[in-house]
């Protein structure tokens, strides 16, 4: 399953409530970005930049931060010393850049991720530049390769509409369950791979006045993020496929609903930490981190966004979601991974080269290995960070890879691309399964009428894989 920041955040907080289509092209033609070749005989400069042209670059100011833009702008300049940079780091992306799109003014660069423009909106008004000639381009600093030859694969699968590569996922997070390796050695825990296991594990955190999780309270899609691979495990890969595409009944699937009601036993035997329901991201991962609970879920970003809290001794680990029985379809080792923080090029931007060129920049050696620096979290180039061993979270963060990599992948969940209201719903009832007073049929229930709503509503273009 792809991981993005926007799908942990989208949930409770909602995307914002603009809608694109009635207005960012007011019923004039769809925008078209200018030609741009990558096949110019300039390996240096195969976008044909001009050297002394402005670049417009926004990025989202989350987890990451925006130090590494910094240091990529910093490459950019070193190349094209004339050009002046600007660079802007913001939170809500979609209610900032909304006005930027319906003007036609939108930056050169979008850092496209925690409350996003709704990417598919964008697409479907052909606001986005397709990025065919960045792939094909020589990369930076990688001799005989493409931009694309350097790429893990999925880097753009999720930014994929009709055939054409309209954004790239940067950023390759891991997510899952989070704990202090330290404290369980003490403890003498264990992190267990199988739902029993975890239960097991939460009795023992009790008898040590711990209650066994806590969540992101205000954001529960932190835990639907838990769930969807669960129920992917549990049934294959199929499970997600018939949810991405409006299939009827695909909510109310078997796997989907036996762990739904896995769910509801956190809350049955009291293995949450009280209050967590209020909780912003950065409070229930600082009460986590001052041991008030013994898990957490997250993505790889956890460590940079709490860097200024995260004890000195506090060892950060990272483990799977747990098997909910031991006939699921696909191993424990799968892991919730692959490519996210979503980058565009809005096709009405001023400097689209030079915005293809600052892409390319950030598929470089040296731009990606500074990212994982700055961050703890690995990216899409391929070969950037085999040598970084310095990092315990970039260490342990390929050893999970790897793992992952010997048994069947998590496919990519589409439909909080797709369908962003439905996410949003999905999310929503996911704080009301663990908090309030949805049970695990009343779970499946609503989020299943909402999407026969979605599947019924002509105003919402469908996709199927």
């Amino acid at each position: 399953m792809t991981l993005r920041r926007r799908t942990f955040l989208a949930g409770a907080a909602g995307l914002s409530p603009f809608v694109l289509a009635a207005c960012a092209t007011g019923g004039a033609p769809a925008p078209q970005a200018p030609k741009v070749s990558s096949t110019n005989g300039d390996a240096k400069n195969p976008f044909g930049v001009d050297p002394k042209a402005p670049l417009d670059v926004v990025i989202f100011k989350g987890g990451f931060s925006d130090d590494y833009a910094k240091f990529h702008e910093s490459m950019y300049k070193k190349r094209y010393p004339e050009a002046s940079v600007k660079h802007t780091g913001i939170q809500d992306v979609a209610t900032q850049m909304q006005p930027r799109f319906v003007g036609g003014n939108p930056p050169d660069v979008l850092d496209n991720s925690g409350m996003p423009v709704p990417v598919a909106t964008l697409a479907s008004q052909g606001q986005l530049t397709d990025l065919a000639p960045l792939l094909a381009a020589p990369a930076w600093d990688t001799e005989g390769k493409t931009v694309g030859d350097t790429l893990l694969a999925g880097a753009t699968s999720t930014l994929t509409f009709e055939g054409k590569a309209l954004g790239i996922n940067y950023a390759y997070n891991l997510g899952g369950i989070w704990y202090n390796g330290k404290l369980f050695r003490e403890k003498g825990w264990e992190y267990p791979e199988t739902w029993d296991g975890l239960m097991a594990l939460g009795a023992e955190t009790a008898k040590a006045s711990i209650p066994l999780w806590t969540y992101q309270g205000q954001h529960p899609g932190y835990m639907l993020g838990v769930i969807m691979p669960m129920f992917q495990k549990h049934g294959g890969n199929e499970v997600m496929k018939h949810i991405d595409n409006l299939e009827d009944g695909a909510w109310q699937q078997e796997s989907v609903r036996l762990v739904a009601e896995a769910m509801e036993e956190i809350k049955s035997r009291k293995f949450l930490l009280p209050g967590t329901a209020s909780l912003t991201h950065i409070q229930a991962q600082a009460a986590w981190l001052k041991h008030k609970a013994a898990i957490i879920p997250c993505g790889s970003w956890l460590k940079n966004e709490m860097k200024s809290q995260v004890p000195a001794d506090f060892e950060m680990q990272i483990a799977p979601t747990p098997s909910l029985s031991e006939s699921d379809k696909i191993p424990f080792a799968a892991i919730n991974n692959g490519p996210g923080e979503d980058f565009i090029i809005p096709a009405q931007a001023k400097n689209v080269p030079g915005g293809l060129e600052f892409l390319r920049i950030m598929m470089s050696v040296e731009g990606a290995r500074q990212f994982a620096e700055l961050t703890h979290t690995l990216t899409v180039v391929a070969d950037a960070h085999s040598d970084q061993t310095s990092d315990p979270i970039i260490v342990s963060s390929n050893e999970r890879l790897q793992a992952a990599k010997q048994v069947e992948p998590l496919e990519n969940s589409m439909y909080p691309t797709w369908y962003p209201k439905l996410y949003e719903e999905a999310s929503a009832a996911t704080g009301v399964l663990l908090t309030g007073n949805l049970d695990a049929k009343g779970f499946v229930d609503r989020i299943q009428k909402y999407a026969d709503k979605v599947k019924k509503d002509p105003k919402i273009k469908k996709f199927t894989r």
